[in-house]
């Protein structure tokens, strides 16, 4: 990869956006969280960003950021691999339909074809078939039954294999004549290192770092300074490392490192708020908290969606704004996160919108300051509702994306919201909140039809809000729809006192 100065600590920021009416938080880019979010090319490192709306690939090349991208449609997932550069693109966002297509790093698109990618850590291709995975050197690697492989990194002479089952994670490790594996909290592989170590993202709430793991030792030693900060993702380029990052109070962000050198420091630019803190809410429901310059106002609650969510020292321009209108703002951890930090994790609801209700009533009574709104994202607005129910304090609640009854879901059609629905156990939910809610939903929302959720206005609180988003999907996903319902939440609350 072209890099002009190795000692550099990576490029600078992205450039801001330029959107009129959301608050300032919303401006400010970042690298993509879906992964990969970046490859490193002969030309410099590529990222997918949010810096020009939408997402596009941008190039930085040791004096600047280029747009490689531009037009109405998502580019994420950059690879480089056999000479080319390719993408996710996005040609139904609201449908969630991608396909993978040629990029070259000049930014033209002189070819558009289905590509096939191997795995963006490795070297050498690896197949699967069934529950084996074949390298072309170390052979077959047969994996346990139920488990699921999350990510594979391969070297000329060795293969790792990440594997879920459930919530525990296992590193299979395998070369010729040799396997070893780790158990532990590993979210993600990087590249192979010096030395026979393997680069592991892994979880210790409320971050994520890059550690190494020696194979034949099982020494584990630290890439990335200890603190909130949590990594995505970890590439190499010769003895030049390449990670993404973010923190409470930083958007995710690109940084390099020598090979070799002491654990690299990650650094938080000091902004307009205090800084992110995180505690633990009835001794055991992890909470990131975000405080006001002043006095709170009150509190917002923003529940994870999923419901297997989770909310980790992550930055968010929606938290972030309602910090700078005045609000303390909570992020919890409820039964059914998807944390697998062994200190901190919790079992699933046995009836999701009770258990978890139970928890959210913990958090508010440990937490809370002053008037408490609730809301969230899908399941986490659909908790919202359901803890209005329970908890007289709270003045109003706020759906984005979301439902209303567990009935809502009966028609969706799609595949992971089907699985979800034939094992899980809801409390009886026909009993709407009283209170205001504000509500706003795609009307091409694959995962939870609008007509469902439509059908309950009638019976809401008079001073609710809905807004119906034409053409959008299951989420606010472009800066047209992030226009329509952000000012007017900002509003809502206002109103609410």
């Amino acid at each position: 990869m072209r890099l002009p100065d190795r000692a550099a600590p990576g490029p600078p920021g992205l450039p801001d956006r330029t959107i009129p009416w959301l608050p300032a938080p919303f401006l400010r880019s970042q690298v993509d969280g879906a992964l990969p979010s970046f490859a490193l090319t002969p030309r410099g490192p590529v990222v997918s960003t949010d810096a020009w709306s939408g997402r596009d690939l941008a190039l930085w090349d040791g004096r600047g950021w280029t747009r490689l991208t531009s037009g109405p449609l998502w580019h994420t997932a950059p690879r480089w691999a056999d000479g080319l550069l390719t993408a996710e693109v996005y040609d139904d966002l609201a449908a969630e339909h991608a396909v993978t297509r040629t990029v070259w790093p000049d930014g033209h698109e002189p070819a558009v074809r289905e590509t096939h990618v191997s795995f963006p850590n490795g070297h050498e291709p690896a197949a699967r078939e069934g529950q084996v995975l074949t390298h072309p050197v170390v052979g077959t690697v047969s994996l346990p039954p139920k488990a699921v492989v999350e990510d594979v990194a391969t070297a000329p002479d060795r293969i790792a294999i990440l594997l879920r089952r459930g919530r525990a994670r296992r590193v299979v490790c395998a070369g010729r004549g040799w396997t070893r594996h780790w158990d532990g909290p590993a979210t993600a592989l990087g590249p192979w290192l010096p030395g026979e170590e393997l680069t592991l993202v892994v979880e210790s709430w409320p971050g994520r770092s890059a550690r190494a793991w020696q194979v034949h030792t099982g020494a584990l030693r630290p890439l990335t300074e200890a603190g909130a900060t949590v990594v995505h993702e970890v590439r190499r380029d010769g003895d030049l490392l390449a990670l993404t990052w973010t923190s409470g109070d930083q958007p995710r962000r690109l940084q390099f490192a020598e090979i070799g050198g002491p654990p690299v420091p990650l650094r938080v630019t000091p902004g307009e708020l205090p800084p992110t803190t995180h505690t633990l809410a009835g001794g055991t429901l992890p909470c990131v908290v975000r405080d006001p310059p002043g006095m709170p106002r009150g509190t917002v609650v923003l529940f994870h969606g999923g419901p297997n969510g989770v909310n980790l020292a992550t930055w968010s321009p929606l938290a972030d704004s309602l910090a700078l209108a005045g609000w303390r703002v909570v992020q919890p951890n409820l039964r059914g996160s998807r944390l697998i930090d062994p200190e901190v994790f919790a079992p699933l609801p046995e009836r999701y919108g009770a258990d978890d209700v139970d928890d959210a009533l913990t958090v508010l009574r440990e937490t809370a300051v002053g008037p408490v709104v609730i809301g969230g994202h899908s399941y986490g607005g659909y908790l919202a509702s359901r803890v209005a129910l329970a908890a007289p304090e709270v003045r109003g609640a706020f759906l984005l994306c979301s439902f209303l009854r567990s009935a809502d879901l009966h028609e969706a059609e799609h595949a992971m919201v089907k699985a979800f629905m034939r094992t899980a156990r809801f409390a009886p939910d026909d009993t709407l909140a009283e209170v205001p809610l504000f509500v706003a939903h795609g009307d091409r929302d694959p995962r939870i039809p609008v007509d469902a959720v439509r059908a309950h206005l009638p019976r809401l609180h008079p001073d609710s809000e809905w807004v119906e988003l034409a053409g959008e999907g299951h989420g606010m996903l472009t800066d047209q729809a992030a226009r329509q319902v952000f000012p007017r939440l900002f509003r809502w609350l206002d109103r609410l006192g």
